[in-house]
């Protein structure tokens, strides 16, 4: 498995968790789980483009992911700042990667979602600032 592939597989489960969560939000937090939504999709795609041009094959999406059974909005909360933590250290991981293509959009990856995961922060009243995003805690 690759940077990459790693990568795509947290965007699938980061896209499966705006879906079961957002419907649990409402005012800002909802539009902005739905604007992030939007965003892990558009990187999905950007991916999927990727595979395409290097003559890779891309793992589907999971029928399903784990996740707890979100209660409230507290909950979905949480998860979505989980899930945004998860794919910004997949990304950060992935800059490591020997391949130029794969560092490359890595890399870029790695930027988009340390943004998305501060933006995240910022609607749910948490401390935004974070040095190295995605670090392991």
């Amino acid at each position: 498995m690759t940077a990459v592939d790693t990568g795509l597989a947290a965007e699938y489960a980061a896209i499966y968790a705006y879906g079961a969560a957002a419907v649990h939000l409402d005012g800002d937090p909802r539009a902005m789980a739905e604007a992030l939504e939007s965003e892990h999709r558009s990187r999905r795609d950007a991916l999927l483009d990727f595979y395409d041009e290097h003559g890779r094959e891309a793992a589907p999406a999971a029928p399903g992911y784990d996740i707890e059974p979100i209660q409230d909005a507290a909950g979905a909360q949480e998860l979505l700042l989980t899930v945004e933590q998860q794919v910004t250290a997949a990304w950060r991981a992935g800059v490591a990667a020997t391949d130029p293509n794969e560092r490359e959009i890595c890399l870029r990856m790695y930027a988009d979602s340390a943004v998305s995961l501060a933006r995240w922060r910022l609607a749910i009243g948490r401390p935004v600032a974070d040095p190295w995003p995605g670090r392991p805690a």
